[in-house]
């Protein structure tokens, strides 16, 4: 009763420990195990995650921008808390999965409960800090809370072979109650003033989308979604690739979870990359440097070394 009480309690400047515990709760930690434990089910192929990987992004493409007008209208606390009630929907049925439907429908909620918090987890951090007078540190306090979740998800990832041990479901057993931990963190949030002119969303988009030619924003939306979508949508196969290659199951874990510690080791001092370069350089340097990751990691080398690329490969892009 404590802990919840301390969780339940705070103002808006407690929002801040609160994110950090709430992006914890987030990650899905069980991801690496998912497509082996997909394969481990009677009648089931390789094919079939692309399948229902694929069903739960479109899910995710269709509702991404009315989950935000949803968010606008009702209020971003309110949101996030919805997040948080899909994707314990979404972990639920990989545990009782024992069928290709409910695959179809754990990574529906779980795109859903991404999309309505992709958005509206930035947007409420940054109206909790023009609260509290320190909207200036946006990106420093968003970036080094992002890495600090990374360095809490790559202890929980390594320990995957370990909880499989037990049983392959352990470890998304452990994530739902990471979920209700999230849930009452959500509902806990002190919800920062309302800015005017949020609910007219709808009304407002199309000015903006046509106000954004010529400023850099869709060679920009498009250069990012083309390489997110790419390495989000071969993200079930990795382990499985590695897997093939005869890479141990055991040092799976390593591999995502190290590449975790690379998202923390950037998290903390991309910030000041920004500030030197800025971000139009930046995303110059990637689109080099992702090309050649990916041609780089589907080589006929040792799997060890192409574990070692991937572990660099997805913490950078994170």
């Amino acid at each position: 009763y404590e802990i919840l009480f301390f969780l339940m309690s705070g103002n808006l400047q407690s929002n801040l420990w609160k994110y950090l515990v709430f992006s914890i709760t987030q990650r899905r930690n069980y991801m690496p195990i998912l497509s082996i434990f997909f394969l481990t089910l009677p009648n089931t192929t390789a094919q079939q995650i692309g399948i229902y990987t694929a069903i739960g992004y479109l899910a995710s493409f269709l509702l991404e921008i009315p989950s935000g007008y949803i968010s606008d209208v009702f209020g971003h606390r309110k949101t996030l808390i919805m997040s948080k009630v899909l994707l314990l929907f979404s972990t639920l049925f990989f545990i009782i999965a024992d069928s290709f439907i409910y695959f179809v429908f754990g990574s529906i909620f779980l795109s859903l409960g991404f999309a309505f918090s992709s958005g509206t987890s930035s947007a409420f951090m940054h109206e909790t800090l023009i609260a509290i007078n320190r909207e200036k540190d946006f990106t420093r306090i968003m970036s080094k809370i992002s890495a600090n979740a990374s360095l809490a998800s790559m202890f929980l990832i390594i320990g995957l072979p370990f909880l499989t041990q037990i049983s392959i479901v352990a470890p998304i057993v452990l994530n739902f109650f990471f979920d209700i931990i999230g849930l009452i963190v959500a509902y806990s949030f002190a919800s920062p003033p309302e800015r005017k002119g949020y609910s007219k969303t709808m009304e407002v988009l199309p000015k903006l989308l046509r106000a954004a030619f010529g400023t850099g924003f869709y060679p920009t939306a498009i250069f990012v979604g083309a390489i997110a979508g790419a390495l989000m949508g071969v993200s079930p196969f990795r382990t499985v690739y590695l897997e093939s290659l005869g890479f141990p199951i055991i040092f799976l874990g390593f591999v995502m979870g190290l590449s975790r510690l690379v998202w923390f080791v950037f998290g903390q001092k991309i910030h000041l990359l920004e500030e030197k370069f800025g971000v139009e350089k930046i995303l110059k340097f990637d689109m080099f440097i992702f090309p050649i990751m990916f041609l780089l990691v589907s080589l006929p080398i040792h799997y060890y070394i192409i574990g070692f690329m991937f572990v660099i490969f997805v913490g950078y892009f994170w």
